[in-house]
């Protein structure tokens, strides 16, 4: 995972075939579904102004999850402050 000062996070992955690499936001390639580390995306459940909840499932147990993505750069940062 690398983060990028605009509050984007990239994620790495390997295709299980060839082996290629592709950098992405959330890890997509055309072999493949999206995913993040070990859960692969399945669809959007909710949506706001600043996160989107996705349906995932972890690759190795099948458990589904939720996932919560935030898009940093739609957050006031003066909300942030405690």
């Amino acid at each position: 995972h690398i983060s990028h000062g605009d509050g984007r996070q990239e994620v790495t992955s390997r295709t299980g075939r060839s082996g290629a690499r592709c950098r992405n936001s959330i890890a997509s390639c055309a072999d493949e579904q999206p995913h993040i580390g070990n859960y692969r995306l399945l669809k959007t459940i909710g949506k706001g102004n600043f996160a989107k909840v996705k349906l995932a499932r972890h690759i190795l147990t099948g458990r589904e999850v939720a996932i919560k993505i935030i898009d940093k750069t739609q957050l006031n940062p003066t909300s942030l402050q405690k």
